[in-house]
This record gives structure tokens, sequence and C-alpha cells, in this order.
């Protein structure tokens, strides 16, 4: 029996991430890359889903066939790459610095006429936080479109003054994977019991909460009252990505077993290889010992 596909869907980017001391690190990254490479370090079968700029970096592609994805299959951009600047505090806090602004974060996110009928035919679409726009329309777009269990995970700082359009999104995927930020702020509520709650409510099948260093509170239909999975700590060497790569992860598990809390579980055991080197670093030296990727 072969693994359960999931498409991860969202951006692929370049990131120079500055340490607070003025330390410059580059490397590649992307949502849809490190969800991939999560699922594919809790043993399933990704495909990612996600527009490629016309400067790609050789390291981007070679990242990208590791996690089990032909560069030529994406769709391409005549634009540069996305391209961030991650500035790190002292005190353990990050910024992020679209360098080439939000409208070409837009054009570089996945719209409905980016999607094969092959990633309709998947068992499992993750829709990572893309600009808002895309990933609001592909919501809306993907729900009569297909069958397969669709995961929402957003992106906290386009929340305020969107609520609504969210929410709408929320009611159209079956797994809901915000941050205990983004479930606040779209809830209205800091009882996350009663956030999950009103989320449920809403459509979705399960609801994680994902928070951080703290692990995550998970729900479903059947079992309604959150469940607390702790995370795997450790002392990161660079956090970014390790929200993506849970998501990834726990949508590869999900598709499997059915079971939330093993996939939270799951989810948790690949955000701890993920925060344990720079960039990528780490998730690449995981999956490459995993052997062939499964077709």
């Amino acid at each position: 029996m072969t693994d359960p596909v999931l498409v991860c869907v969202g951006n692929l980017t370049v990131d120079d991430a500055v340490s607070p001391t003025g330390e410059r690190t580059e490397s590649v990254g992307g949502d849809a890359l490190f969800a991939a490479l999560g699922a594919r370090l809790a043993g399933g079968s990704p495909r990612v889903l996600a527009p490629l700029g016309a400067d790609a970096p050789e390291a981007l592609l070679a990242a990208l066939r590791t996690a089990g994805t032909d560069p030529d299959t994406l769709p391409r951009r005549g634009t540069p790459t996305v391209r961030n600047v991650v500035r790190y505090a002292e005190t353990g806090g990050r910024t992020w610095e679209l360098v080439l602004g939000e409208s070409h974060f837009e054009e570089l996110s996945v719209w409905p006429a980016d999607v094969p009928t092959a990633a309709l035919a998947a068992d499992g679409l993750l829709l990572s936080a893309m600009a808002l726009r895309p990933q609001l329309e592909l919501a809306a777009w993907l729900r009569p479109r297909t069958g397969a269990t669709i995961y929402f995970d957003p992106q906290e700082d386009y929340v305020a003054g969107h609520e609504a359009a969210l929410l709408e999104a929320v009611a159209a995927c079956d797994v809901f994977l915000p941050s205990e930020v983004e479930a606040v702020a779209l809830s209205g509520t800091d009882d996350l019991d009663e956030a999950v709650a009103r989320f449920l409510q809403l459509g979705p099948s399960a609801v994680v909460v994902k928070r951080a260093e703290a692990g995550c509170l998970v729900a479903t239909r059947t079992t309604p009252r959150p469940v607390a999975v702790p995370a795997e700590v450790v002392e990161p060497v660079d956090s970014t990505g390790a929200g993506d790569t849970f998501c990834g992860a726990f949508a590869a598990e999900h598709l499997r077993s059915g079971d939330a809390v093993a996939a939270a579980r799951a989810g948790a055991a690949a955000a701890r290889v993920a925060v344990g080197g720079p960039g990528l670093d780490a998730l690449l030296t995981a999956v490459a010992t995993l052997g062939a990727v499964p077709r």
C-alpha cells in the first residue's frame, strides 16, 4: 500500500538570517518546502506546489528534489525568488522583511490557475501561509473541486481586519492549524478551549492550536475537549520553519492514521529536528538518511 499523497502548497524563498550580533547567513527555504520535508520525515509522500522564481538557486532545486518534487513540474514566474531578511533579537524574537515587497510575494504565491489536475486527486492538500488573497481564493476554489483533506495554516500578519474572510476559509477546510496568536485573534477570545469550540462549529473535523515550545492543543468533532500534546523541547539553533514542518508532518500522519493526537506527536518530532540546524540543514540531513524518495 502506498502512502497517502500530500500536496504542500505555499512559497519558496531565499532567507537572509541576521543574528543579534549582525552575522548574516543565507539559506533557501519557504513554507511549502519545510512542510514537505516534515512530511517526508514523518514517512509521508509529499509534493511541493509553489512557483519557482527566475533566479532559483541550485540549492533550492536540490532541496526540492530531496523533498520528493521535480522542480521542472512547478509553475514558473519571470520574476526573482522571494527573499526575506530575518532579524533575530537577543530576547529570542525575530522580525521578517520582504525584500521585494508584498505585491511580489503575492505574485510568487499559488493561485487557482497554478493547481494541476493531479493535485486535485491527491489525498491531502496543505495550504501554508502565503499572501492573503491567493490563500483565500484557493481555500474557496478547492473545496468543490477535490475530495482531498484540506489542511489550512494561516499567517498572523494578515489576521487583523480580515477575520470574516479567514473564518470562511476555516469553514472550507477539514483541519485548521492556527498558532495561539492566530486562534485568539480569529475567535475573539483568549480562552483556547472556547476558541477551539468556535472553530469546530464552523465545519472542520479537527483543530490544532500550535503553541511553540508549549506544544499544541488538539480537538476533533468526536473528541471536542482539547488534548494537550507537549513539544519536544530543545535549545533551537534556528526556529525558522518549525511551524511549517510541524504542519507537514502532522498532515502526513493524519492522512495515514486518521489519529489527530498521533499526528500532533509526529509534528512535534519533526519540528524538533527542524530547529536543530540553520535553515533547512537539519531536515535535509535527516530526510537524506531515509533513502529513496517514495513515488
